[in-house]
């Protein structure tokens, strides 16, 4: 027999407890047997083992073979500069391993104050006394007595209640309070058991005692978490995509490397040349800031993604949210304000007000509309016998009560209504059974009881109602009819209703109806905007909901969200999985009633569908689902330990917004990258063909390999990650989502950087070297000038004209195919950094004696920067006309009418904390 379905002996059997609950021994006895009442966590990190293995990324170790091989060549030819470069690299590798370290560590320990923000005393019977013990030490056979704002420490049977509410949402997602009874249940699922709380639930009202017969790993809650921690996590698209790039840079620097190994040996240069000339090739070839710039790039939108109010866990979870395809989301909280909320009033008399103003404690703007000169006194009266008629109350900042409760006592608030001398004397309180409560008041020497709960219950107890006059007539049934008909027109728009009725004495009889009152959790005034914008970005929303259907249908539709069939639970049961995807790829479907493992089952199918899916949720049933999305999504503010836990990203603010501003900053990001890989890989023709001509021509070295290194850890490294802070592009929540078969290094990246761009940067340093040489009286053929002044200048020359087509081309690549222009000259700081920073460190290479001495620059007559002027000019020209050929053929941008759509981060603002 289920522990919940026997009497309270039997109960008490079961648990081994009593009513003066445990004694002090069998306590300490249970715990040593039971242990500790919490929900075991993931192991503890080994922060010493998540930093080494920032070294074994993929393109880290690329880097560390490149730093070993750098150190065995300056062995092999000392005073080369090898030794600097092999030092170099490996300095950039360990800079962006500590980065990378520090950024997830301190994800983490945000999320661990978070965390610690949940309660850790409650209250229990032990021997007979009422006592405060750690929630850690509650044991099965514990009395727990609850009390209104309490966070119940296990999952426990009820033996006595008064009034007793408990918000079940962290764990079903439900949002409405469920009310609790002592009464055995016959429920098949003990989640339907209204004689049971749960461990995570919180008493919104009332109190009452408990018997605990499950504690930490046992509880509905704990089960849960232990789902979740068994759901293996998919690769994120920016591991695999770094991984991409990182084996085919590879294989190209290789394969060139090879081949000039090759041909240098058979040319009879000697083995220990031709593998130098190898490994410099492939040092060439090899982008050694990518992977910090990467990771840096990552880290800045992390950070502005924290001032949206979005706390990124794990930095390659940033480019995820830019691929998302199905953001799948919790109603309660997330699309609406997990507040109850008067929206509307019907008067006895027929007349119809509207009520505004978000949340129990307003918006400073909350008024109540459609009152007329003789309404208001009915009005009043009416706000006034549903306030005496509750528990709950607002005072100052501070709520107590029910939510239903609160949403009456706001609504009287707003019209400026209070208790007017009336002295509570007695109160027939609501029952599952009753549906409804009473109280009765005094004042001067008469006594009026207050009625409020289910109107089918309240009408029956009703002979009259006050008509537009005021005067009290009888109620027929034409009259009830007519109420009962506005009450069933209500109800299929959600709200939820409450008649509320007074009567002189202090029966529940033959009372006079006042009107009734909808209630509804509203949605956030933003979220319409965010669901149009996710439809304009091609972005499916999905709702998954422990909710019912019709709430959670009416919240759907106020949001404009296209819905073409309701699912419940009971219904996903009968589904097959093969059924389910079909569904899920056809149809736009809303999920009420869902179970945490009915959650998973949608973010399976929509996985197998190809769907990079988004998850939200705050409750513990959330969690494996969390786990086994792409992007797992949990409430700041209302989410539950293993929610975060299980999450990628951690919501502050609770709201669907922030999630849309979070996919705008994620696609941004991919873009940004895109730019800058573009950007690195541009300067990278220029690195590999000076050597590439050495070998065929008979011309002195025009770069050594500490001078590729200057450029791409020096002067690349800033502006590139000033093109990964770039601000989004215009048409970004207009596209379509990142697909799975799209990559960062694609063909058009390949294109623009290494036979566009990068070609142009070849020709600028080749002819900066070439001419300078001739314009000094070289001679083709003449190699007596390696290592001599002339020699230098002439590679300084190579170094610039590669550096100054660099500082044209991050400008043109601010936008990857709008106009450099629209940018705005000074909205992005960092490149104005940058540029300056640039300009100094060209500076640096002509003048600074220290500086020459380490890169082999020279100070070169100003005169002959000349040479470099037209290159730079070239590049940035020759690209905006590319792009605008771009836009010519795709009509991007070239009939745009009308007034631009908001983005997310125009509707969410930024938190400035």
């Amino acid at each position: 027999m289920a522990i919940y379905a026997g009497d309270r002996d039997e109960l008490y059997a079961q648990t081994g407890s009593r009513e003066e609950g445990l004694s002090r021994a069998e306590a300490s006895e249970r715990l040593r047997v039971h242990g500790p009442n919490v929900i075991q966590k993931r192991e503890k990190k080994n922060y010493f083992r998540v930093y080494l293995r920032q070294y074994t990324q993929f393109f880290a170790v690329l880097l560390e073979v490149a730093a070993v091989l750098s150190l065995i060549a300056d062995a092999s030819a000392p005073g080369e500069g090898y030794d600097i470069l092999g030092y170099a690299i490996a300095g950039a590798v360990v800079i962006n391993a500590t980065f990378a370290f520090w950024q997830e560590y301190k994800a983490d320990q945000t999320v661990e104050a978070l965390l610690r923000l949940m309660p850790s005393m409650v209250t229990v019977r032990r021997e007979g006394v009422a006592e405060e013990v750690d929630a850690r030490e509650v044991v099965p056979g514990d009395v727990l007595l609850l009390e209104e704002g309490d966070r119940i420490a296990a999952d426990a049977v009820l033996t006595g209640v008064n009034s007793l509410y408990v918000d079940l949402s962290t764990l079903t997602g439900e949002s409405r309070p469920r009310h609790r009874t002592a009464d055995p249940s016959s429920a098949v699922s003990v989640l339907e058991a209204r004689n049971v709380v749960f461990a995570g639930t919180t008493v919104t009202s009332g109190n009452g005692t408990a018997v605990v017969y499950a504690t930490g790993q046992t509880t509905e809650f704990g089960k849960i978490a232990t789902l979740a921690r068994e759901v293996e996590k998919r690769q994120t698209p920016m591991q695999k995509e770094i991984v991409r790039i990182t084996r085919i840079l590879t294989l190209a620097a290789v394969l060139v490397g090879g081949v000039f190994f090759v041909l240098s040996y058979f040319a009879g240069y000697g083995l220990l040349v031709a593998a130098i000339f190898a490994l410099s090739l492939i040092v060439a070839n090899v982008p050694e800031g990518m992977l910090p710039t990467i990771t840096l790039s990552l880290s800045l939108a992390s950070q502005h993604m924290a001032r949206r109010n979005a706390l990124i866990k794990n930095l390659d979870s940033v480019q995820t949210l830019g691929s998302t395809t199905v953001i799948c989301t919790d109603k309660t909280g997330t699309l609406t304000r997990n507040e109850m909320t008067a929206r509307v009033i019907v008067l006895s008399s027929g007349e119809e007000v509207s009520v505004t103003g978000e949340g129990y404690l307003g918006d400073g703007e909350a008024v109540i509309k459609g009152r007329t000169e003789g309404s208001d006194e009915r009005l009043e009266f009416f706000l006034m016998a549903a306030l005496l008629n509750c528990r709950a109350a607002i005072e100052g900042d501070h709520l107590h009560g029910d939510p239903t409760e609160l949403a009456l006592v706001a609504a009287a608030r707003k019209a400026c209504v209070g208790p007017e001398g009336y002295e509570k004397v007695a109160e027939i309180p609501f029952t599952s059974e009753r549906k409804m409560m009473s109280t009765v008041h005094a004042r001067d020497s008469a006594r009026l009881i207050f009625t409020k709960g289910a109107p089918e219950v309240v009408l029956p107890k009703c002979r009259g109602f006050r008509n537009r006059t005021g005067t009290v007539v009888p109620l027929d049934e034409e009259e009830r009819a007519r109420i009962a008909a506005r009450a069933e027109a209500l109800e299929r728009q959600a709200y939820r209703l409450l008649a509320v009725a007074y009567g002189e004495g202090e029966e529940e009889e033959g009372l006079v109806y006042l009107g009734l009152i909808g209630l509804m959790d509203p949605p956030r005034a933003e979220v319409p905007g965010a669901v149009a914008t996710c439809r304009r970005a091609g972005i499916r929303v999905m709702v998954l909901t422990g909710d019912n259907p019709i709430t959670a249908g009416a919240v759907a539709e106020a949001i404009g969200l296209s819905v073409d069939r309701v699912i419940t639970g009971d219904d996903l049961a009968g589904i097959s999985e093969e059924r389910l995807e079909e569904i899920l790829r056809d149809e736009d479907v809303l999920f009420a009633r869902m179970r945490s493992d009915q959650k998973l089952q949608i973010a399976t199918a929509l996985q197998k569908n190809g769907e990079v899916v988004a998850m939200t949720g705050d409750g513990v049933n959330d969690a494996p689902a969390l786990k086994k999305a792409d992007i797992g999504i949990a409430m700041g503010l209302k989410g539950t330990e293993v929610a975060k836990e299980a999450a990628d990203m951690v919501l502050i603010d609770d709201n669907f917004c922030s999630i849309v501003a979070a996919v705008e900053e994620g696609r941004t990001v991919y873009f940004n990258i895109k730019k800058f890989v573009t950007y690195i890989l541009s300067s990278n023709v220029p690195e590999i063909v000076p050597y590439i001509l050495q070998f065929f021509l008979r011309i002195p070295l025009p770069l050594t390999v500490i001078q590729i290194l200057s450029i791409d850890l020096g002067s690349d490294m800033l502006p590139g990650l000033a093109l990964g802070s770039e601000r989004h592009e215009k048409d970004i929540m207009e596209i379509p989502p990142v697909g799975k078969t799209e990559r960062i290094l694609d063909r058009e990246v390949f294109k623009r950087g290494y036979f566009f761009l990068g070609i142009i940067e070849a020709t600028a340093a080749m002819t900066a070297f070439l001419g300078f040489l001739y314009l000094m009286g070289w001679h083709y053929g003449d190699l007596s000038i390696a290592g001599t002044e002339l020699h230098r200048q002439a590679m300084t020359m190579t170094l610039l004209g590669a550096v100054t087509c660099q500082l044209a081309n991050v400008w043109t690549l601010r936008s990857w195919e709008f106009s450099a222009f629209e940018r705005g000259l000074f909205t992005n700081k960092l490149l104005i950094v940058a540029v300056v920073l640039e300009a100094i460190w060209i500076f640096l290479l002509l003048t600074a004696p220290p500086v020459q001495a380490v890169f082999n620059t020279a100070s070169v007559p100003p005169v002959y920067l000349l040479l470099l002027v037209p290159f730079p000019i070239l590049l940035f020209v020759s690209h905006e006309f590319y792009k605008y050929l771009i836009r010519r053929r795709t009509g991007k941008g070239m009939h745009r009418e009308g007034e631009a759509e908001p983005l997310p981060s125009e509707l969410c603002g930024e938190n400035e904390e």
